[in-house]
């Protein structure tokens, strides 16, 4: 199903709930289920995202918006966590959030096709940071390449839509706090191949040396759980992008 980005909002909360029923008690997939395409838009049916969603749009619809932060939960924590440098630093930038926590590569993809990021000005940055819920719903289930290829997607999606616009490409930031565990090399591949795209207008970033130990755990007061950020993770993550986004041209 389809909803545009036309439909009054009752009537796509209406649709968007009815969706959600099957997954309000089954977060993640059965056994053996193969994993939706990455860079194939599909809606998030998770029962607490409507709500967020229609936040989403008012901020985004027909806003003057400086810099456009793409994302799932993470970026969402701009918000909640990183409250104090949002508006401190991003607001006065008239940045919008279009993050949704759960939201995968596909369901970003969707929401942009449904919104058609209607702003009211062309952001001068977007900072994409996605593919963290791809590696948790399909548990490292969906090869690195096919997670790679959905964020290039939304990458590229973004570049046509804002031709004047620059990117910056978050890398995925860290899965769990053991270096060794699947989800964390998982994670680490991705990265290793978002290095090598080739995109134009964009920059590649990585805050993970900020968020790091030497021997890749968790620094202390950096993560409130096992994917999520702090405050302090938060200024960490401000302090990278604001050389960035203060340059010229």
């Amino acid at each position: 199903m389809r909803i545009t980005g036309k439909m009054k909002a009752p009537v796509f909360l209406a649709a968007f709930l009815l969706l959600s029923l099957s997954s309000v008690f089954a977060e993640k997939p059965p056994a053996g289920i193969v994993p939706d395409p990455p860079d194939v838009p599909r809606m998030n049916t998770q029962h607490w995202v409507p709500a967020r969603y229609k936040v989403v749009r008012e901020q985004l619809l027909g806003k003057e918006c400086g810099i456009l932060f793409v994302g799932d939960s993470i970026t969402q924590g701009w918000e909640q966590e990183g409250a104090e440098w949002w508006k401190k630093v991003f607001l006065p930038m008239k940045a919008v959030n279009f993050g949704v926590s759960g939201d995968r590569t596909e369901s970003i993809l969707w929401r942009m096709e449904d919104t058609e990021l209607a702003v009211k000005t062309p952001p001068r940055y977007c900072v994409l940071l996605a593919g963290t819920n791809n590696i948790g719903r399909w548990e490292g289930k969906q090869p690195a390449e096919e997670t790679v290829k959905g964020i290039r997607e939304v990458a590229v999606r973004l570049l046509k839509r804002f031709p004047e616009t620059r990117l910056i490409l978050m890398e995925v930031t860290p899965y769990g706090p053991n270096p060794s565990a699947p989800l964390r090399k998982r994670q680490e591949e991705i990265n290793e191949r978002l290095r090598g795209l080739k995109l134009p207008r964009t920059t590649i970033l990585s805050i993970n040396g900020r968020l790091l130990n030497a021997d890749g755990t968790f620094r202390e007061g950096m993560f409130r759980d096992k994917v999520h950020l702090t405050a302090k993770g938060y200024q960490a993550w401000a302090e990278a992008l604001m050389p960035l986004l203060n340059r010229e041209g």
